[in-house]
């Protein structure tokens, strides 16, 4: 799976989550930068932990969350700590042999 196609899925779905967190998803994502406390429960599947670490607008768009998550960025990436942290070991996508 390319960086490109990573990239252009993400983008296709930024429409679903508030645009100040475009920026760490993409971060996260593509490079393996670690995310801050909200994003990272997300991506960890612990949507009632992030709950409580949520801002106004991420506590509204919480199931469009999920929507995004898991039509827009990859598994391998997401749902449990271990991925979450072994993504952030390697680089993210960038990190991925190609």
């Amino acid at each position: 799976m390319s960086t490109d196609y990573i990239d252009q899925q993400l983008e296709r779905g930024f429409r679903l989550i508030p645009s100040h967190m475009h920026g760490g998803v993409k971060r996260y994502v593509l490079n393996g930068v670690p995310p801050g406390n909200f994003l990272r429960l997300l991506l960890e599947n612990d949507f009632m932990a992030a709950a409580g670490h949520a801002d106004e607008e991420n506590q509204r768009a919480l199931w469009n969350w999920a929507v995004f998550l898991y039509n827009h960025v990859p598994g391998i990436c997401r749902g449990s700590p271990e991925r979450v942290v072994e993504w952030m070991g390697h680089g993210g996508a960038e990190g991925l042999p190609q």
